[in-house]
């Protein structure tokens, strides 16, 4: 199962806000990021992308 991730903060609590003429818009609940661009990852991948977050 794939699901959005936050490009900033790395929550999975985004949603998808409206369409827009460039395309679509998202919002991010926890850090309240607006943008089309968000990341798409399956469990295992948003684990590890969660690891190396935190070691930075």
């Amino acid at each position: 199962m794939k699901f959005l991730v936050c490009p900033v903060c790395g929550s999975t609590d985004i949603y998808y806000e409206a369409g827009m003429i460039e395309g679509q818009k998202y919002r991010c609940n926890n850090c309240g990021y607006v943008g089309s661009f968000v990341i798409e990852m399956d469990e295992n991948e948003y684990i590890e992308f969660m690891k190396r977050k935190s070691q930075h």
